[in-house]
C-alpha cells in the first residue's frame, strides 16, 4: 500500500479517511451483526411487521449456549522435515506455547470466544509483544486478545486476512491508559475520540476510542498506525523491525568514527557479544577474523539478521465456512426463521389465555358480595332460589395445537444446527444401556466436527503467530518447566538462538521457523473423560501397562488418569511415588513392565 504523503499530519488525515471508507463499505455487515447479537439477547421484532412479539421463547440463546465448550485445545508443533535438532526445537516451541495456555487467561476468552463465534459466525484473536513486562531478568512477552467482530473493520472486497493490504481494530480504554501508554500531552487530550464522559466528585474520567491500523508497505514489510480523534499515539512504518539509534552515514547501531549524529532507525541485524552454541553442536563465535591489506589479522564482531514475521498478527476463528464472506456462517441466521415463528405463536398463545376467562350467569336480582379474600367474590342465594338458576361461560381456549406447533418448530431448529436432545443431555431414552446413549451423542456431535476443526485451525494459526513473536523479540531464553510419562518435574528453556541455521550458500545464518502447528486431540477434553477413564482402567486390568499388583504400575495407571484430569488423580500419584521409592530402599527392584526382577537384600 503506497503513502504518498509522508508528513505527520498527512499520514493521519491518509489513515483516518481510510478508516471512514472502510467502515461504511462494511456497514451492511455491521447492521447483520448487531441483528444477530439482538436475536441471541431475545428481541420482540418481528421481520416485516411493525407490531412487536407480545413475549419470547428464547431457542436462539438455548441453541447457541447447548454448544458452549469449555475445551482449550492443547498446541502440539511438528517440524516440516525430520532432524534431531528441529524435533528438539519442536518440543520446546510446544512447551513454550503450553506454559502460555496456563499463563494467559485463556478460560476467560475461550468462554466469549465461544459465543462470539456462534452468534456472529466469528471472532477475531490479536496477539501483541509487550516489551513493558519483566520478570526474572526476561524482558517482554505476548498479550493475547479476543474481539468482537463488530471492532475489526477489514478491507472491502477480501475475504481473507493473509491476502488484506490493510485491516483496523478498534479498542475502547481509558483516557489515563491513553495518557500512560502512549505518552500523550494534556494539550491534546481534547483531540481525543472521546465516546463517554463521567464526573465522579473533582475526578474527570472518559473513555476513549482507539483505531489500531495494520498494513503492507511496497515490500510487502508489516506497518501500524495508531491514532485516536486528531492525536497520532503511534507511527511504525515497518512494524516488527528494531528501532534504535544509528548512525546516518555507515548505518552502524554501535560506536563509530563518523562523527555523524545519530538518528532513531531500524537495526536489521544482531550484533553477537559472545559465542552462540547451537543445539547440533556448533558454534557462531563472536568474533570472525580476516586479513588486512597489510596482512595482520583483523577482528571483526560477527553479526546475524534479526528475524522478522510477515503476517499480521490477527487471527480470524469462522464458525462454519461461507462463500464469499470474511465470518463464518452464523448460527442465528440459519434458526431465524424458526425464532421468528416461534415468538408468533408464543405470543398468540399468550393473548389467548390472557383473554381466557370463566365468566358467571347470575339473575338479574341476585346479590353479589366482593368482600371474600380467598375467592374474590361471594354469590348470596336469596330465599326461595335455586343453585341451578346459576350458570357460567367458560371462554377457556384450546391451545394444544400451539403448543404442538411451537416444539415442532424447536425440533426443525435443533435439527437445522444439528443438536439432539441426547447432545442437550435431556434424552429420556431411559431404556437404553450407557454405550448406546453414549454412541447416539458421539453420532450427534459429529454433526459439529467443523466446528470443532474451525477452532482447531484458528488456535494453530495463533500458536504460528506466539511463535514468530517470541522467535523476533524474545532475547532472553525462556524457562519452562515440564513433567516426563513418570510425573517426574524438568526444566527446559526456549532459546531464540535454537532455530538459527547457516546457508553456505549465501554464507549467511537465518532463523528456521517452518514448523507445522496443529493441535493435541487428547490434551484437554476434547473427547469424553469419561470414556478416557474407562479406558485406561481397562488397561490396568488387561496388564498392558504391567502386573497390576505391584506399585510401579498402579503408579503409571494414576499418571495417566492424572492427564485425563480424573478427581483426586495427583493424591494417587503421590501416594504411589512414595510406596516406588519404599520397595527401592527395602530392596525390590521393578522392570519398566511393572514386574519385579529381583530382589537386592
Amino acid at each position: 500500500m503506497n503513502i504518498t504523503n509522508t508528513t505527520k499530519e498527512g499520514r493521519l488525515e491518509f489513515f483516518s479517511a481510510l478508516y471512514e471508507s472502510a467502515r461504511m463499505s462494511s456497514a451492511e455487515i455491521r447492521e447483520a451483526l448487531d441483528r444477530r447479537m439482538n436475536q441471541y439477547k431475545g428481541s420482540t421484532e418481528i421481520d416485516g411487521s411493525d407490531e412487536a412479539a407480545a413475549t419470547v421463547r428464547n431457542i436462539t440463546y438455548e441453541l447457541i449456549e447447548s454448544q458452549i465448550s469449555s475445551d482449550i485445545p492443547m498446541p502440539k508443533t511438528d517440524a516440516s522435515s525430520y532432524s534431531e535438532t528441529r524435533s528438539r526445537n519442536a518440543e520446546n516451541v510446544e512447551r513454550l506455547l503450553r506454559s502460555l495456555r496456563d499463563k494467559l487467561p485463556f478460560e476467560q476468552m475461550n468462554d466469549i470466544d465461544e459465543r462470539y463465534t456462534y452468534i456472529y459466525g466469528g471472532s477475531i484473536w490479536y496477539a501483541e509483544w509487550d516489551n513493558s513486562e519483566e520478570h526474572l531478568g526476561e524482558v517482554g512477552t505476548v498479550r493475547v486478545h479476543c474481539i468482537s467482530p463488530r471492532d475489526f473493520i477489514p478491507q472491502p472486497g477480501i475475504y481473507n486476512i493473509t491476502d488484506m493490504e490493510y485491516c483496523f481494530l478498534r479498542f475502547t480504554t481509558t483516557r489515563g491508559e491513553v495518557m500512560r501508554k502512549y505518552g500523550v500531552k494534556d494539550e491534546d487530550i481534547d483531540k481525543l475520540d472521546c465516546e463517554y464522559e463521567y464526573r465522579t466528585g473533582s475526578e474527570e474520567g472518559d473513555t476513549v476510542a482507539v483505531i489500531i491500523c495494520f498494513y503492507r508497505d511496497p515490500d510487502g514489510e508489516v506497518g501500524r498506525f495508531i491514532y485516536s480523534g486528531e492525536v497520532t499515539l503511534s507511527d511504525l512504518p515497518r512494524y516488527y523491525m528494531r528501532k534504535g539509534e544509528i548512525c546516518p552515514i555507515c548505518g552502524s547501531d554501535s560506536g563509530c568514527a563518523c562523527g555523524a549524529k545519530r538518528r532513531i532507525g531500524e537495526i536489521t541485524r544482531e550484533r553477537i557479544m559472545r559465542d552462540i552454541i547451537l543445539p547440533s553442536g556448533d558454534t557462531i563465535p563472536a568474533f570472525a577474523f580476516a586479513e588486512g591489506a597489510d596482512g595482520a589479522v583483523i577482528p571483526k564482531r560477527t553479526t546475524i539478521p534479526y528475524y522478522t514475521p510477515k503476517r499480521f498478527p490477527i487471527v480470524i476463528r469462522k464458525n462454519t465456512s461461507g462463500e464469499n464472506t470474511l465470518f463464518g456462517q452464523s448460527d442465528c441466521d440459519y434458526i431465524r426463521p424458526e425464532q421468528q415463528a416461534i415468538n408468533k405463536v408464543e405470543s398468540r398463545i399468550l393473548k389467548k389465555l390472557l383473554r381466557a376467562a370463566v365468566t358467571p350467569i347470575v339473575p338479574e336480582d341476585a346479590t353479589v358480595t366482593t368482600n371474600n379474600s380467598v375467592f374474590g367474590q361471594v354469590i348470596k342465594l336469596k330465599p326461595g332460589e335455586s343453585v341451578a338458576q346459576y350458570g357460567k361461560v367458560d371462554t377457556t381456549p384450546d391451545i394444544s395445537q400451539d403448543i404442538a406447533e411451537a416444539e415442532r418448530l424447536y425440533d426443525h431448529a435443533k435439527r437445522v444446527i444439528g443438536i439432539s436432545d441426547a447432545y442437550q443431555g435431556i434424552d429420556q431414552a431411559a431404556h437404553e444401556s450407557g454405550v448406546a446413549r453414549q454412541l447416539r451423542i458421539s453420532q450427534a456431535s459429529g454433526r459439529l466436527e467443523s466446528k470443532r476443526k474451525m477452532k482447531h485451525t484458528a488456535y494453530a494459526e495463533l500458536d504460528r503467530i506466539i511463535f514468530t513473536l517470541y522467535l523476533a523479540f524474545a532475547d532472553e531464553p525462556r524457562r519452562l518447566s515440564y513433567k516426563d510419562a513418570y510425573g517426574r518435574v524438568h526444566s527446559q528453556e526456549f532459546n531464540r538462538y535454537d532455530f538459527l541455521e547457516y546457508d553456505p550458500k549465501l554464507n549467511e545464518y537465518f532463523y528456521d521457523d517452518d514448523y507445522l502447528f496443529s493441535v493435541d486431540l487428547n490434551g484437554g477434553s476434547e473427547y469424553q473423560r469419561e470414556a478416557l477413564w474407562q479406558r485406561n482402567l481397562e488397561n490396568l486390568k488387561a496388564g498392558t501397562l504391567g502386573n497390576p499388583e505391584n506399585p510401579i504400575t498402579l503408579l503409571r495407571y494414576w499418571q495417566s488418569q492424572e492427564r485425563a484430569h480424573y478427581p483426586h488423580a495427583r493424591e494417587n500419584v503421590e501416594y504411589f511415588l512414595a510406596e516406588v521409592e519404599q520397595a527401592k530402599r527395602g530392596g525390590v527392584a521393578y522392570g519398566e513392565d511393572g514386574y519385579e526382577l529381583q530382589r537386592l537384600r
